[in-house]
């Protein structure tokens, strides 16, 4: 194993580098700067991930297949795993760096530039732009929804079941739950220490799969969105 080898799998270790984080976007943020600072592993079938841990209710980034991390590929699954990946950027070699090699000597190309002409300060905000169009495209699927319903586990999640109880009593002498906002299920999550964004995700998942059936048996027109009940 050479030194820069030993350096990359002391910084990796999965009990001390997986970065835990609020927000999607700071996730995101930390896998490009991972990236321009070349902080990953390149062997074959390494990546660098994002994924969200229900247990805490929080975003991971973690290089390779992490083995400290239990993947739940699928989140409708059955299987009793509190992790989901959201994003997969594979860094072996072959993968990744050789990509951006061959798309800096193209640009060369291209631009008819030799090697004098073209300098470490282009070169480099050229990977830039190449790691943000990569994490770009990786990144377009909106995760949130899909975090809600991972926290939600069809109703039989803590989160799901606290927040529930909470309305039931609440409201068990207004069985319409037309006054039930989304706005105050939320704060409810929020008191659970869910992150905002899938919160607000969640509060309507919750609404709607929990509380609208009863909400509609007293009036037929009323349906939930997520800025709270309307009337058809």
């Amino acid at each position: 194993m050479s030194k820069f080898e030993r350096v990359m799998a002391s910084r990796f270790h999965p009990n001390d580098n997986t970065i835990t984080v609020n927000d999607y976007d700071n996730a995101l943020h930390i896998i490009k700067q991972k990236l321009y600072d070349g902080d990953y592993f390149t062997s074959t079938d390494s990546s660098i991930n994002i994924a969200y841990d229900r247990a805490i209710h929080r975003y991971q980034v973690f290089p390779s297949r992490d083995i400290g991390i239990s993947i739940n590929e699928n989140s409708g699954s059955k299987e009793n795993f509190n992790t989901i990946r959201l994003l997969e950027i594979p860094t072996s070699s072959d993968d990744f760096d050789r990509y951006i090699e061959w798309q800096i000597a193209l640009n060369k190309l291209n631009a008819n530039l030799s090697e004098v002409d073209f300098k470490i300060e282009q070169e480099t905000e050229l990977k830039k732009e190449l790691i943000d169009s990569i994490v770009y495209l990786q990144s377009l699927r909106k995760n949130e929804k899909e975090c809600a319903y991972f926290e939600y586990d069809n109703g039989n999640s803590n989160i799901a079941t606290t927040c529930i109880n909470t309305l039931k009593e609440k409201y068990k002498r207004n069985l319409n739950h037309e006054s039930m906002t989304v706005e105050e299920v939320q704060h409810i999550l929020l008191k659970q220490d869910i992150p905002i964004e899938i919160a607000k995700k969640l509060a309507v998942i919750i609404l709607r799969e929990r509380f609208s059936a009863t909400a509609a048996n007293a009036n037929p027109h009323i349906h939930i969105t997520e800025s709270g009940w309307k009337n058809s």
